[in-house]
């Protein structure tokens, strides 16, 4: 089976345990134990009201009530969901696994492992986003279960230029920013993003069209990203063409492959005719860029003025410049340099060389990179590092704790040709979004005056 077509229902564990809110740690370690389960949802009656896990039981004594330390208000996923909307689902309520209802029934659990190993050969590994194809699957999905979807093509301006003058390092840091803004603004329960390509994005969404239309006009506000190219700063921008809108009559299902083409084919010309009536009007771009940046630098820092658009800074990421795993006598050293603005950062860490042991060096060499930018008050702990096998190349999950401010645990997953670069990615995409204003802070603190 084409796994971008995959739901919830292909990669679920069926099990219908569960524990009630006012059970003893003893009664829920019982039953983790037994059934030998990565968490157990918790009940009130017949209502799914949190979720515990065995992170949730260290330390903790045995006489204590679930209600106390699980993590509550849990939003549980369905069987229907897709790999990508449970993944995003996850994502969000930093967890590791769901249980998974139907009509208020739990009726099984689905794991973030089973999911990235079931999905992880359809994402791109620069940004993390799915492909087109996973795109056309789940638009024409959408068509089959008879909703209407609309296009929306976001096509980077100036993208190009930048690319030129700083490199393509500088470029991937691009995509990556855009990527995350775009992923800001989508809903899983309707929308589904995914890099289609070069410096383009496309999002497919069964909002109506009247809210499709807002979301292409808040794509078009968010996505601008001031970037340094020594003469002055240049603004990376979008342009967004929209296709869609809810047809009259019915559709016949041979034709539901034939619309997603053509309504990505119409979004993709409408983006184009967009970028050539922008470059016709540059000051009207100019001001629409400049506009659009100090909107989001005050709804960044509420009640603080909007600086004009040369003083902001590049974009808050870090970058993975270097990985060096060094043997000796004793055991390893692991090096990790990391790249923030136009400034470096090492990190080192050295240790027995056990199983598996030159990986979590690596990881925590990479913590020690981030700590020695921002100070021991941003320290991680590592908690688990998981290898997924992979036909194109190493993937690795990293769950980290600590930090001040951090949710109590961070989970992040990357692919890449070689396991010690894998894991510092991964370690990365776990920190990344979590520090954007502290690393913004230090990026200010070190510009010059």
């Amino acid at each position: 089976m084409d796994n971008s077509l995959l739901t919830v229902a292909d990669i679920m564990a069926v099990t219908t345990v569960s524990v009630e809110a006012r059970e003893t740690i003893a009664v829920a370690t019982e039953l983790l134990r037994r059934h030998r389960l990565p968490g157990v949802p918790v009940t009130e009656g017949d209502r799914v009201v949190g979720l515990l896990t065995p992170m949730h039981l260290l330390r903790e004594p045995a006489y204590r009530r679930v209600a106390e330390v699980m993590q509550p208000v849990i939003t549980p996923a369905t069987r229907d969901l897709s790999l990508l909307q449970v993944h995003a689902l996850m994502a969000h309520q930093d967890l590791e696994v769901l249980p998974v209802v139907e009509g208020g029934r739990i009726i099984g659990q689905v794991s973030l492992t089973a999911v990235l190993r079931a999905y992880g050969q359809q994402t791109d590994p620069l940004t993390g986003l799915p492909w087109a194809t996973t795109l056309r699957a789940w638009a024409s999905a959408a068509l089959a279960r008879g909703h209407e979807i609309a296009i929306l093509f976001v096509d980077l301006d100036n993208f190009g230029a930048v690319n030129k003058v700083l490199g393509h390092t500088a470029g991937d840091d691009v995509l990556r920013a855009a990527s995350h803004l775009l992923g800001s603004l989508v809903d899983v329960s309707t929308d589904l993003l995914c890099r289609y390509g070069g410096d383009e994005f496309a999002i497919a969404t069964t909002r109506r069209q009247e809210e499709a239309r807002a979301l292409a006009q808040r794509v078009q506000e968010t996505v601008v990203l001031p970037v340094e190219t020594g003469g002055g700063p240049r603004y990376v921008t979008c342009s967004v063409g929209f296709a869609g809108g809810r047809r009259v009559e019915g559709r016949a299902p041979s034709h539901i492959a034939a619309t997603v083409e053509d309504l990505l084919a119409l979004a993709s010309r409408a983006s184009t005719a967009a970028k050539e009536a922008a470059d016709r009007a540059p000051q009207r771009r100019g001001w629409m860029e400049a506009r659009a940046a100090a909107a989001r630098a005050a709804a960044f820092a509420p009640g603080v003025p909007a600086p004009e658009p040369r003083a902001l800074p590049v974009e808050a990421r870090l970058r993975l410049i270097e990985v060096a795993v060094r043997d000796e006598p004793a055991g390893c050293t692991s090096t990790v340099t990391l790249g923030i603005g136009a400034r470096e950062t090492t990190g080192r860490a050295s240790g027995p060389l056990r199983e598996r042991g030159a990986l979590f060096l690596v990881a925590q060499a990479t913590l020690a990179s981030i700590a020695r930018y921002l100070g021991e008050g941003h320290a991680y702990v590592i908690e688990g590092l998981t290898e997924l096998p992979d036909e194109t190349g190493k993937v690795v999950v990293v769950a980290l704790s600590g930090g001040a401010g951090a949710p109590a645990r961070l989970v992040g997953a990357a692919r890449a040709q070689d396991l010690p670069h894998a894991v510092a990615k991964a370690v990365l995409d776990a920190l990344n979004r979590v520090l954007a204003r502290p690393l913004a802070e230090q990026l200010r603190r070190d510009a010059p005056p």
